[in-house]
């Protein structure tokens, strides 16, 4: 298994204070200068927030050279908007909870985008999630994506130092609309916050698994919900710190629409009696694209896309892919090596297949 990393990278950029600061950590070899040098960039991103400076610092990230160097930042950024002063007495832990619900009828549906976040709420508190007595505030709308990405990691970092009670999050936005036809992997947020105190138990415990509350809160969702002619399966995913809960999201609905896919794909070609062939290409614009189509049949396929963020790990991707089609009994699974273009040479997408010409691989 071998799937090439299709992204990327500037140059090194010393004009760039950030930057300077970042490759001077990364190239440091004393354990005390690393220290010294990571605390710098701490610095340097915290005086980036309290300006509210959103160019310099999305121009940061844009100019990381790496993916390391990128993910150095990007830790860099998350401990400065996440982490509480340690001379704070209070702060405001603001958290999202992925869900991604999979819906399919027969032709057009709409489902409702707000659920009772009292009762989620009440749930996370039975199961230990959110401490009894914790000062917590959980909104009942399904927010989109767009929502969550709209708010900037200064103002994030702002409203934890600020706020002193739960109520007072000012977030009141309705739920995002649930639209689709036939099926859908829609991604939403339930966004709520926790007020933790120092010399106080945690208000809240974020990350991990989803553990004994996830079914009752996958039911109050499902409830609520719940629409004629439309089979729905939610799936909540633990909460967790704003921008983490983003790229969690976005990854599990990736995998969710994948394993739809790959089912509904290897369904069809094996109830005609054919041989299903998968392959997977690395493709220039930074996308993973993968394809299912048969020995048998020249013309008939279907793609898949996988989209690269600075964030997404090229050998876990290939390894969740790897693993997905094992539980599905796919043997003939194709790994193509090298970087291939977007197109192909009609001008169109280009999906390799176990049918596509040699020269189409150059």
């Amino acid at each position: 298994m071998n799937l090439p990393d299709p992204r990327l990278y500037p140059r090194v950029n010393p004009q760039n204070p950030i930057i300077r600061q970042l490759m001077s950590l990364l190239t440091e070899r004393d354990a005390a200068q690393v220290a010294q040098k990571r605390l710098g960039l701490q610095q340097l991103m915290a005086e980036l927030l309290m300006a509210k400076d959103h160019y310099a610092l999305n121009g940061a990230l844009t100019q990381a050279p790496s993916q390391d160097a990128w993910m150095t930042l990007w830790h860099a950024l998350r401990q400065e908007v996440e982490s509480p002063s340690q001379h704070a007495q209070q702060s405001a832990t603001l958290f999202a909870i992925p869900v991604v619900l999979v819906a399919g009828c027969k032709g057009e549906a709409t489902l409702p985008s707000e659920i009772d976040g009292d009762a989620a709420l009440a749930i996370l508190r039975e199961h230990g999630v959110i401490a009894a007595d914790a000062d917590a505030w959980l909104s009942g709308a399904l927010l989109g994506p767009d929502i969550l990405a709209a708010i900037s990691p200064a103002q994030l970092a702002e409203w934890r130092a600020t706020l002193s009670s739960a109520s007072d999050f000012p977030i009141d936005s309705a739920g995002s609309a649930i639209k689709f036809k036939d099926e859908a992997v829609a991604l939403r947020y339930l966004i709520g916050v926790a007020i933790e105190r120092t010399g106080k138990p945690a208000a809240i415990t974020l990350g991990g698994q989803v553990g004994s509350w996830g079914m009752p809160l996958a039911n109050l969702i499902g409830e609520t919900l719940k629409t004629d002619g439309v089979t729905l399966f939610p799936i909540p995913r633990t909460p967790l710190p704003w921008l983490s809960a983003q790229d969690v999201g976005r990854v599990t609905q990736l995998e969710t629409r994948l394993q739809v896919m790959t089912s509904n794909a290897l369904r069809s070609i094996r109830s005609k009696g054919r041989t299903p062939v998968v392959t997977v290409a690395a493709h220039e614009n930074n996308e993973i694209r993968i394809t299912f189509a048969s020995k048998e049949d020249v013309e008939r396929w279907e793609g898949y896309v996988w989209p690269l963020l600075p964030s997404d790990h090229v050998e876990l991707i290939a390894q969740y892919i790897q693993e997905l089609m094992l539980e599905c009994r796919m043997t003939d699974l194709v790994f193509v090596d090298g970087v291939q273009a977007v197109l192909d040479t009609d001008g169109l997408p280009l999906f390799i297949t176990p049918h596509t010409k040699a020269p189409a691989l150059q």
